[in-house]
Protein backbone atom coordinates (compact mmCIF):
# COMPACT_ATOMS: atom_id res chain seq x y z
CA UNK A 1 0.00 0.00 0.00
CA UNK A 2 1.58 3.43 -0.99
CA UNK A 3 1.29 6.60 0.91
CA UNK A 4 -2.18 8.18 -0.57
CA UNK A 5 -3.56 4.68 -0.35
CA UNK A 6 -3.32 4.32 3.50
CA UNK A 7 -4.55 8.30 4.05
CA UNK A 8 -7.08 7.67 2.29
CA UNK A 9 -7.98 4.36 3.60
CA UNK A 10 -7.48 6.14 7.28
CA UNK A 11 -9.67 8.32 6.43
CA UNK A 12 -12.20 5.80 4.90
CA UNK A 13 -12.14 3.48 8.16
CA UNK A 14 -12.33 5.99 10.80
CA UNK A 15 -15.05 3.64 12.65
CA UNK A 16 -13.81 0.28 11.45
CA UNK A 17 -12.30 -1.41 14.36
CA UNK A 18 -13.27 -5.07 12.33
CA UNK A 19 -10.34 -6.55 9.90
CA UNK A 20 -7.07 -5.95 9.33
CA UNK A 21 -4.38 -3.15 8.46
CA UNK A 22 -1.00 -3.71 7.12
CA UNK A 23 2.33 -2.84 8.53
CA UNK A 24 2.66 -0.16 5.78
CA UNK A 25 -1.16 1.43 5.49
CA UNK A 26 -0.02 1.64 9.71
CA UNK A 27 3.46 3.90 8.77
CA UNK A 28 2.27 5.67 5.96
CA UNK A 29 -0.27 6.87 8.43
CA UNK A 30 2.10 7.65 11.37
CA UNK A 31 4.10 9.86 9.01
CA UNK A 32 1.13 11.84 7.71
CA UNK A 33 -0.21 12.48 11.55
CA UNK A 34 3.68 13.58 12.26
CA UNK A 35 4.11 16.15 9.19
CA UNK A 36 -0.21 17.33 10.25
CA UNK A 37 1.20 18.01 13.59
CA UNK A 38 4.36 19.35 13.04
CA UNK A 39 3.02 21.58 10.73
CA UNK A 40 0.03 22.68 12.84
CA UNK A 41 2.86 23.54 15.61
CA UNK A 42 4.83 25.66 12.69
CA UNK A 43 1.46 27.17 12.18
CA UNK A 44 0.50 28.25 15.29
CA UNK A 45 3.25 27.92 18.01
CA UNK A 46 2.47 27.50 21.31
CA UNK A 47 2.57 30.30 24.22
CA UNK A 48 6.11 29.32 26.45
CA UNK A 49 5.49 28.46 30.10
CA UNK A 50 7.39 29.15 32.53
CA UNK A 51 8.97 26.13 34.16
CA UNK A 52 9.97 26.91 37.91
CA UNK A 53 13.86 24.65 38.22
CA UNK A 54 17.23 25.44 38.98
CA UNK A 55 19.86 26.10 37.79
CA UNK A 56 18.16 28.11 34.60
CA UNK A 57 19.30 25.99 31.54
CA UNK A 58 20.55 28.30 28.36
CA UNK A 59 18.63 28.21 25.56
CA UNK A 60 17.79 30.34 22.57
CA UNK A 61 15.07 32.24 24.25
CA UNK A 62 12.83 34.48 22.25
CA UNK A 63 13.82 38.58 22.95
CA UNK A 64 10.22 38.90 24.56
CA UNK A 65 10.93 36.13 27.17
CA UNK A 66 13.21 36.79 30.21
CA UNK A 67 16.55 35.04 29.73
CA UNK A 68 16.78 34.48 33.69
CA UNK A 69 13.71 31.74 33.64
CA UNK A 70 13.07 28.31 32.32
CA UNK A 71 10.81 28.11 29.56
CA UNK A 72 8.54 24.79 27.59
CA UNK A 73 6.92 25.14 24.84
CA UNK A 74 3.74 22.29 25.16
CA UNK A 75 2.54 21.77 21.53
CA UNK A 76 -1.35 21.33 23.50
CA UNK A 77 -0.85 25.08 24.08
CA UNK A 78 -1.41 25.21 20.02
CA UNK A 79 -5.18 25.68 18.98
CA UNK A 80 -4.14 24.40 15.70
CA UNK A 81 -2.49 21.08 17.21
CA UNK A 82 -4.89 20.81 19.99
CA UNK A 83 -7.27 20.67 17.49
CA UNK A 84 -5.88 18.30 14.47
CA UNK A 85 -5.02 15.49 17.59
CA UNK A 86 -8.52 15.16 18.81
CA UNK A 87 -8.98 14.96 15.42
CA UNK A 88 -7.09 12.21 13.89
CA UNK A 89 -7.73 10.52 17.02
CA UNK A 90 -10.24 8.24 16.27
CA UNK A 91 -8.96 7.31 12.66
CA UNK A 92 -5.90 6.43 14.72
CA UNK A 93 -7.00 4.45 16.56
CA UNK A 94 -9.18 2.54 14.32
CA UNK A 95 -6.02 1.77 12.76
CA UNK A 96 -4.13 0.67 15.59
CA UNK A 97 -7.02 -1.80 16.76
CA UNK A 98 -6.77 -3.46 12.98
CA UNK A 99 -2.95 -3.29 13.23
CA UNK A 100 -3.37 -5.55 15.97
CA UNK A 101 -5.59 -7.75 14.51
CA UNK A 102 -3.36 -7.89 11.58
CA UNK A 103 -0.53 -9.74 13.28
CA UNK A 104 -3.17 -11.68 15.12
CA UNK A 105 -3.58 -9.58 18.84
CA UNK A 106 -6.80 -8.55 20.15
CA UNK A 107 -7.22 -5.08 19.80
CA UNK A 108 -7.48 -4.44 23.27
CA UNK A 109 -3.39 -4.51 23.02
CA UNK A 110 -3.91 -0.63 22.18
CA UNK A 111 -4.44 -0.09 26.07
CA UNK A 112 -0.13 -1.42 26.71
CA UNK A 113 0.86 2.52 26.19
CA UNK A 114 -1.02 3.55 29.60
CA UNK A 115 1.37 1.03 31.40
CA UNK A 116 4.79 2.81 32.22
CA UNK A 117 6.88 0.28 29.97
CA UNK A 118 4.33 -0.56 27.95
CA UNK A 119 4.50 1.90 24.92
CA UNK A 120 7.97 -0.14 23.94
CA UNK A 121 6.20 -3.09 22.85
CA UNK A 122 2.99 -1.43 21.54
CA UNK A 123 5.23 0.26 19.22
CA UNK A 124 7.49 -2.31 18.27
CA UNK A 125 4.43 -4.54 17.15
CA UNK A 126 2.24 -2.19 15.00
CA UNK A 127 5.63 -0.53 13.49
CA UNK A 128 7.52 -3.55 12.88
CA UNK A 129 6.03 -7.44 13.42
CA UNK A 130 5.07 -8.26 10.12
CA UNK A 131 1.51 -8.90 10.15
CA UNK A 132 -0.03 -12.76 9.74
CA UNK A 133 0.22 -13.86 5.61
CA UNK A 134 -2.93 -15.88 6.03
CA UNK A 135 -5.79 -15.16 6.78
CA UNK A 136 -6.20 -15.09 10.78
CA UNK A 137 -9.91 -14.77 13.10
CA UNK A 138 -9.74 -11.28 12.04
CA UNK A 139 -10.05 -11.77 8.20
CA UNK A 140 -8.10 -11.88 5.29
CA UNK A 141 -4.50 -10.28 4.84
CA UNK A 142 -5.48 -6.66 3.18
CA UNK A 143 -1.70 -7.28 1.68
CA UNK A 144 -3.75 -9.99 -0.28
CA UNK A 145 -3.95 -9.02 -4.45
CA UNK A 146 -6.14 -11.82 -4.94
CA UNK A 147 -8.33 -11.25 -2.39
CA UNK A 148 -8.33 -7.59 -2.72
CA UNK A 149 -8.80 -7.37 -6.65
CA UNK A 150 -11.94 -9.67 -6.26
CA UNK A 151 -13.48 -7.31 -3.48
CA UNK A 152 -13.06 -4.32 -5.69
CA UNK A 153 -14.56 -6.30 -8.89
CA UNK A 154 -17.57 -7.47 -6.42
CA UNK A 155 -16.72 -11.21 -6.82
CA UNK A 156 -16.47 -12.96 -3.52
CA UNK A 157 -15.29 -16.29 -5.57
Amino acid sequence: MNYTQAIVSGFINVVNFNGRASRSENNCWLLFILSIQIFAVLLDPPEPKLVNSSPPVELDIPLDVDEGQNYEYDPMGSRLFSFLYFLLLLPTTSLAVRRFHDIGKSGWNILWPFTIIGAIPYYYWICFVKGDSEKNEYGDNPLDKKINSNHRLGNDD
